[in-house]
């Protein structure tokens, strides 16, 4: 064999070589109980709470006659237009 050619097994050693020599850096300690998709779920969770907290309406008990009035009361607002505000809505 010619010093410049190399065998496979020496192509092996050198590969294996430096898979060892990655892997010696690693910690594979796994004793936390928490891991990465934990902490994704507890994001999750808090998301779905403060939306819950945003876009929750207010609970009003007020009865059948009271929200039958608060009806006529929002439609009348409507109505008389009390803002004299002649745009269709659209607000930028």
């Amino acid at each position: 064999m010619a010093p410049d050619e190399r065998s496979d097994e020496d192509e092996m050693d050198l590969i294996n070589a430096e898979f060892e020599s990655m892997v010696s850096g690693l910690n594979l300690d796994q004793s936390t109980p928490r891991t990465y998709l934990d902490d994704l779920d507890d994001l999750d969770d808090v998301e779905a709470s403060e939306q819950a907290e945003i876009y929750s309406p207010p609970h009003i008990k007020r009865g059948f006659h009271g929200t039958i009035q608060s009806i006529i009361q929002s439609i009348q607002g409507w109505w008389r237009n009390d803002k004299n505000d002649e745009s269709d809505g659209a607000q930028v």
